[in-house]
């Protein structure tokens, strides 16, 4: 039987990495991190084109690993839809590459973070005031897509307890305790 593999999505600074982990945790399962962070930390910054294209494979690689040896939950940090979002926004352009990903989806069900935590700078972030909008983008292929989601909002401990009842809701295996 496949894993529940919930991915975690949403604009820069929205909290996704830091949920991924709790989530993780609560659950005592693996987490897959956003594989663009390391690419980009070893080239400080710097990427064109290809590289999101080489970032997107990686990935997919590394989320389809994880996904592979979970046993019944695994959580993923972003997924195509980030990249689409990304290239789109960035390139005026969707890859064929990104194109096929968005029609074979990882994901069982999305945790879509809403950008209601206060920015936070990193050299690596580019979109400090169009965070709605990317917010409103990753939606609408999440819709497109046709796989549940939940709304994340809220501040620390009260961000968590609403993904638990998210997760909960779309699945009761998923216990919040």
């Amino acid at each position: 039987m496949d894993p529940i593999t919930v991915v975690i999505n949403g604009p820069e600074s929205s909290g996704k990495s830091s949920l991924c982990e709790a989530l993780a945790n609560h659950f005592g399962v693996s987490w897959t991190p956003e594989y663009a962070r390391a690419y980009l930390e070893e080239r400080e910054g710097d990427y064109d084109q290809a590289s999101l294209l080489a970032m997107h494979q990686g990935q997919r690689m590394l989320s389809l690993a994880a996904k592979e040896s979970a046993r019944h939950l695994v959580f993923i940090d972003t997924d195509s839809i980030n990249f689409a979002v990304w290239e789109k926004r960035v390139f005026q352009t969707l890859s064929p590459e990104i194109e096929t990903a968005l029609k074979e989806p990882l994901a069982d069900f999305y945790l879509l973070c809403a950008p209601d935590l206060e920015w936070v700078a990193d050299p690596l972030r580019e979109n400090p005031f169009d965070r709605d909008e990317i917010f409103e983008e990753h939606l609408a292929w999440i819709k497109k897509s046709g796989i549940p989601y939940g709304l994340v909002k809220g501040q620390k401990e009260e961000r968590l307890k609403n993904a638990l009842a998210a997760l909960q809701q779309f699945n009761p295996s998923l216990s919040a305790d």
